[in-house]
Order: C-alpha cells, then structure tokens, then sequence
C-alpha cells in the first residue's frame, strides 16, 4: 500500500476536520454570546481554569462545599490548558480549542482504518463517520468540558498500540488519562488489549498497574481529600448498594439489582443507539468493543438519567472510540474471510482458470469496499438525519441570535470591579467569571456586587421572587451601579449611590422605534378604551430547549391610574387550559406595571418558554390588579367583575364570555421546534341544507364521505352552522349513528369548533358561517348495514334538546346515510 493516502483523499479529509473545527466552533461561539451558556458547567470552568493560571490551581466558588474543582472531578489537563490564557484569556479560546481537538480524532481513525483496511477511500468514509457521529457532536456543543478531548486521545492512543509506537502511546494514554478520573479506566483496558491481544506484555502491565493506581488516587484520594467527604458521584449508584465494595459484591450477590437496573435504564436501547451510525458492524469484532466497558458500566448503573443519554451531553463520548474501532476490526475480519475463501478456492482448483481468478480480485476487493463504504456511510448519514448536530441533521439547533440586548452587557460587565466577590445570575456567570471569588444568584455570603438580567431565565428563583430580592438589596444596603435594558449591577456599601432603578432600565420592555415597528400577527383589540393590543409574534425560546413564547404588544390609550393585569393564555380545541400566566407571568408587567405606562410607547410582553403540545390556540384578556393587600383577597382573572370588557375588535376575532377575551391564532407544530398559523376554513363544497333550531341555528349545509366504510374506520363529517342572531347560552351539538331498528349505535357530543378549535354557541357572529369538522369513530364490532347519521342540539346543564323548527320535525334531524361493508 501506498506510504501516503491519494492527495484527493487527503484534501477531503482536511476540509472535513476543519469544516468540523469552523463550524462547531461557531456554534459554541454564537451560543456563549447569546447567553446559552450557563454557570455549570463554563462558569465552574472558566474560573478554576483562570484561577490556575493564576497561581490558585482549580479553585471555584460557584457551588457551596466546592471550593476547589479537584473535589468533583480530577482534569490535570487543565493545567496545561491554563496556558491558553495566556493567548486570550476567555471561554472562547477553550471552545476553539475543543473543536480543533475533537475535528483531530478523525486523523488516527482514518490511520488506523487505512492500516488494517488498505483502502484509502474506506478511511475516510470512517473518518467521516467519527466527525458525524451524534455522541461526538453533542459532547462538542456542551460548553467546554475536558473530558470531550478524551476520545482523540484515545483513538490516538490505540492506534500508537497497533503500529508498537510505546513512546507515543505512553503520551496520547496519559493526555487520555488526565481528561478525567474514570478515563483511566480506558487507559487500563488499552493496557489489558496490549497484554492479552498484542502480547505486549511489559507494556501492558505497566499500563494497567499505573492505571489502576492514579484510578485509585483520582476516584478514592484527591477527591474526598477536597471535599470533604467521600467522591459525591457514589451517590449516583446507592440503588446497588451503600459502599463502593458493596456494589462490586452485589454484582455477585444479587445480581437481580444489576439486571433490573439495566432493564429500566433501556440499556438494550442505548447500545442500539451507539451502534447505528457504524451500521452494527462493530458486532463483528467483540474484542475491542469492550475496550468501552468501564464507560458503559459507569453510564448504565448510574441513577442519574442524563448518564443514557446516547447522542447529547458528554458521557456517551468516550465510549465512540471503542464503537469505531470495533467496526473497522469488524469489516477487516469480513474482508480477510473474503480474501481467505477466494485463496482456498485458487489453491484447490490448480489449473488455468485460477489466472482468471487472480485477475477478478481486485475488481472483487473493490466491490466489497464499496459495498460496505456505502452501507456504513448510509448508515451514519441516516442516523445523523434524525439525532445529528449539523444542518441537515434532526437536532441542529440552528444560528443563535445574539441581539443587541445581548451585546449591551459589555456596558455593565466592564463596570465590575476585577477584585470584586460577585454574584451573578446564572447565564451571565460565565462571562464574569474570571475572579477569584464567584457566587451564582442567590448566593450572597461575602459578595459585595450582583450582576442580573431580568430578562433572561429567572433561575434559580420564580420572576416573582426575583423582584421581591431586588426591592429588598435596595432597602437593605445595596445601591445601583447601573441599570438599562434590564441588566442591573449593584454594589454593597456604597451609600453614594442610589437605591432607586433609573427609566433607562424599564427599556427592555418597550419598542425601540414604535413608529416603524410591525408585528408578526397585526391585530387590533381594545380593552374598555384603555389599553390597546396591536398585534403578537411567535418564536421559541433560546438555547437547548426552543419551546413557543409570544410576544405580545400594548399600547396605552391614556394615561392609566391603575395597574391592569395583561392575561394572555392558551387552550386546546376541547376550550381546555393549557397555560396561562399564573404561575409564570409576563415578567414585564412585573418590573413595569402598566400604570407607569405612557400613551407614547409600545410595549411588549413576552410569555415564559412552554411545551404547549402540538396544537395550541392563544386568546387574550385584560383584568384589574388591585395590589398590595387587596390583592391577596383577589380571584383576579376568575372573577368575572373583575375582567375589562373588549371595546373594539377586529372583525375576524371572536370573542368569549361576554366580551372579555378574544381568540386571536391557532398554531399547530410543523416541526420540532417550528409552529404554523391554521389557516380559518372557507366552507366546502356541501350538500345544502335548509334546518333550523329553535329558530336561532341554521344547518346550511353538510359534507360525508360519498364511499362506503368498514367497521373500525373513522367517519370525517363537516357541518356548516349559521346563527340569526346572538346567542346568550352555551349548547351542546351531537350526532348519532342509528342503525335500521332507529337504535343508537355510537354518538358523539362535543362543543361547537371551527377550523380554528373552540366556538362556543356564545362566541358566535350572527350571519357568520361556522365550519365544524368531526371525526366519528366507528366500533370495530359494527355490523356491515345501512345507517342513518342524525344531528342536534341540547342544553348542557339540563339535557333538554332544542326543537327543530324549519326543514325537519322533532328534536333531531337526519343527515345522510353511512354504508358499512366487510371489504
């Protein structure tokens, strides 16, 4: 085989480790900028990495009892990362740095591949597969975590073993080693492959004997010595017994615990996961699969769920390397049973045709490699469509926007002081983190400065309770710094400055330009001509968890003497809450109550990121807020007397309970994180009907299917209601399906819907046509026949059913005819 892989082959592999390297590093960039990050882990991170630098090695202040990272994991290789502070000292560099770390593995998989396949385009295909691999991708897009350069190490590591390389293995198996404590049980098994498998005996016992005592010191020495107290990761694993020798000797003495464990855990489920992307063919090669044991082990037993994650987070990473090899051992092992047979059939014939054989080998071998190249490449590609972290792939989390809000809070950083003992709100840690005394909010103790953003996630603390912290800092010694945009920075001590918030710090919740602004949904909905909605948008919140928040725009009409609660919630079809703001409320409102509002502003108010299920409908309304004491005795939005009646609507908007809430948008999910606007229904193409109900309801037409069902299908009807003239009760409609005998087979009753969800009779527009689409199941145990599809009205409360009045006689009138046959 060639000494040097084609230069095409080469060029591929180089873009593809710097692609890799460019863009992850963007999207760790892009995230720390935005304020994806979070106090743990990069706080934690940054500040022990800084400190050691700086002459006070791993020392953090984040987390209470932890002074010292040494406590929860043993990282040596920290402190030659320390140096890149030197260069530029801030989380970016180690981002970067992590990237062209991990983009790196590729080269001693694409070497080992190329060293026992022979083929140059097979490693890249495996090359590749390491950079698309989801465990790999997640494990780079989490921050900065020492423990994610562990799997180029490792790769390194094996392939320096295979090609009897001791000096460079010794190197890569220490860099391994120092990534984290339980990466020396990896080492270790890379000492036991190197004694049994590759007899290289003195190297392998030399490698197990030391792993297995800086093991011993990393797990059972350093940690406690720190902390205090025993490794706080045995927790993790109590289930299985209450001492770490307890739990080795329950792995004989009830092994039933292990086995139940495993089954809750869905460990057949995990394996599964981290086998796809190699199409299963690591199977093919055992031996070295279980170079990954000791992860697999400390992942499965483990209590704490995040551990079987396969394909996000950092624990499924170290166990890639062992997947990755075992699958090119795997198509080695095919491919040598190949060349085998072809030899023994050349030897056995002996005669002129074996030149014939001699002369298809090449065209067989080439064949094979790219029969198996494109299995496992389609493999990899299909598992990334569905888990991957790329654009194509099912969990890319797109380009993070970082906003002008975002980039105003170097203004307030550069404000701290660098001696200062700061406590800082969870997603700004990271970027003040570089001191030597750090708290995350709450945390006071000895701090004398709090940085905090309003505007972002609240946590640990409710919105509520935030608020109530900040009044009582400023009655309790602690003035303003600064404060704008919702960024707020206060000192402890200082009685020069002032304990009131500026206006500049009430910018966060109104319009920048409010003559050029326009929002996604116009609308128009006034509230007892006081406040006026203007319209709404719909995004998803940032970071991990991209889940719907609207945001909604007010204008007052006059100046306002009281504070008006802003009430927009949302309900499923059925009318049924999904969500409002009484447990996560509009944080604006909070810090800026609609009293201070002036008639010259927009302002917005942004609901709080919520799972709202597949379809949602969003409504809004305004109620009065009493505050102080009165309000402890409020029902607030409850109570009915309390709501402001709508004045002023749009045309198409419906509104409910006597004027007091209007429906403004149904959305249903279009993709993971992506919803879209039901489009409201014109009627179909139906069968005019002429029937009328308590001469109020008018059934102007009806749509069913003209073919005939089977017992068990479903039944789709759609019925085209009209109202003359107001409303003032709620109805219910129902349907039955009779059979020939007029007896009642299967109904349905529901509250009146459009292709919008609930509209109820109250809500109604008199003229106004109203589409109501329905599904009937039909019982599987239905017998074949004619049936009659019969519709109506009754009141809710009582059961009493509404007359028919014109086009029909009774209290029902039949709308058409259903056939059911066997086939």
């Amino acid at each position: 085989m060639k000494n040097r892989p084609a230069p095409l082959i080469s060029t591929l592999l180089i873009l593809a480790i710097a692609g890799y390297a460019a863009f992850f590093s963007a999207q760790l960039l892009l995230h720390y900028y935005s304020f994806g990050s979070r106090s743990l882990d990069l706080g934690n991170m940054d500040q022990a990495i800084w400190n050691t630098l700086h002459g006070r090695p791993f020392h953090q202040t984040n987390q209470p009892g932890a002074t010292n990272r040494l406590s929860l994991h043993v990282e040596p290789i920290l402190l030659p990362i320390s140096l890149l502070y030197l260069i530029y000292s801030g989380p970016e560099i180690l981002f970067v740095f992590q990237s062209i770390v991990v983009a790196l593995g590729a080269i001693p998989v694409f070497a080992l591949a190329r060293f026992k396949l022979h083929n140059d385009g097979l490693a890249l295909i495996f090359a590749l597969v390491y950079l698309m691999f989801p465990a790999i991708q997640g494990a780079t897009l989490l921050d900065f975590h020492a423990v994610t350069l562990a799997p180029t190490f490792l790769l390194a590591a094996f392939y320096t073993l295979e090609t009897r390389r001791p000096g460079l293995f010794a190197l890569f198996a220490i860099l391994a080693a120092a990534c984290k404590e339980d990466m020396t049980l990896l080492v270790m098994m890379l000492g036991f492959y190197a004694l049994f498998i590759n007899r290289q005996y003195r190297l392998g016992l030399l490698t197990i004997a030391l792993s297995a005592l800086w093991a011993f010191v990393a797990v059972f020495v350093i940690p406690p010595a720190f902390a205090g107290s025993e490794n706080i990761h045995w927790n993790r694993y109590g289930h299985l017994g209450d001492s770490p020798l307890n739990i080795v000797l329950n792995f004989f003495l009830q092994p039933q615990l292990v086995l139940s464990h495993l089954q809750k855990v869905q460990a057949l489920d995990y394996l599964c996961l981290l086998l796809t992307p190699t199409a299963f063919t690591a199977l093919l090669n055992p031996v070295t699969l279980l170079l990954a044991l000791p992860s697999l082990g400390i992942n499965l037993l483990s209590n704490f769920p995040p551990m079987q994650r396969a394909n996000s987070l950092i624990y499924a990473a170290p166990i890639v390397p062992a997947v990755i090899i075992s699958s090119i051992y795997g198509v080695a092992n095919i491919k040598r049973m190949g060349e085998w047979r072809r030899a023994k059939g050349m030897f056995s014939r002996l005669t002129l045709h074996a030149s014939r054989t001699t002369h298809h080998a090449p065209r067989t071998t080439l064949l094979f490699n790219s029969f198996v190249g494109i299995i496992i490449l389609a493999a990899s590609l299909g598992y990334h469509f569905f888990y991957g972290y790329l654009p194509w792939g099912g969990e890319f989390r797109g380009w993070e926007e970082v906003t002008d809000h975002h980039r105003r809070a170097e203004r307030i950083f550069a404000q701290i002081p660098p001696e200062a003992a700061l406590s800082a709100h969870d997603r700004l840690n990271p970027h003040v983190s570089q001191r030597e005394t750090l708290y995350i909010f709450d945390r006071l103790e000895d701090a004398d400065h709090i940085v905090l953003d309003i505007t972002e996630d609240s946590w640990p603390l409710h919105p509520v309770e935030l608020r109530h912290q900040v009044d009582q800092f400023l009655e309790g010694g602690f003035g303003v710094v600064d404060a704008f945009d919702g960024y707020l920075l206060l000192a402890k001590n200082r009685p020069d400055l002032p304990t009131t918030l500026p206006d500049p710090f009430f910018d966060f919740a109104r319009v920048a330009d409010p003559a050029a602004f326009q929002p996604q949904f116009p609308v128009a909905v006034t509230f007892d001509d006081k406040l006026k909605l203007l319209g709404y948008d719909l995004d998803y919140g940032a970071h991990e968890e991209r889940l719907p928040v609207v945001t909604l725009y007010w204008q007052a009409l006059a100046p306002l003497e009281q504070n008006y609660r802003l009430w927009p919630f949302f309900i499923d079809r059925q009318g049924k809450l999904i969500e409002d703001t009484s447990q996560r409320p509009l944080v604006a409102t909070l810090w800026y109550p609609t009293s201070r509002w002036s008639p010259d502003e927009v302002i917005l108010t942004r609901t709080l990121p919520w799972d709202l299920g597949d379809e949602f409908t969003l409504a809004v309304g305004v109620a009065e807020d009493a505050g102080g004491e009165e309000a402890k005795t409020s029902r607030g939005w409850a109570d009915m007397a309390q709501r402001l009646p709508i004045t002023e609507v749009d045309e198409g908007l419906y509104l409910f309970e006597n004027k007091t809430w209007a429906r403004l948008g149904t959305f249903q999910r279009t993709g993971r994180d992506s919803y879209a606007p039901v489009v409201p229904a014109s009627p179909p193409r139906l069968q005019p009907r002429q029937v009328e109900f308590w001469h109020l309801i008018q059934l102007q037409g009806v749509d069913l299917p003209t073919s005939s069902l089977r017992p068990g299908d479903s039944l789709p009807f759609t019925l085209v209601w009209q109202s003359t003239a107001p409303l003032t009760v709620d109805l219910t409609t129902f349907v039955h399906l009779l059979d020939q005998n007029g007896q009642v087979v299967v109904q349905l009753d529901w509250t009146p819907q459009d292709s919008l969800g609930y509209l109820p009779t109250t809500a109604w527009q008199p003229h106004r046509p109203v589409v109501d689409r329905q599904v009937l199941s039909l019982p599987a145990e239905i017998a074949p026949g004619e049936y009659r599809l019969v519709v109506g009205w009754y009141y809710p409360v009582t059961g009493d059913r509404l007359p028919v009045t014109a086009g029909g006689s009774g209290d029902s009138v039949e709308v058409g005819v259903i056939y059911l046959t066997l086939f």
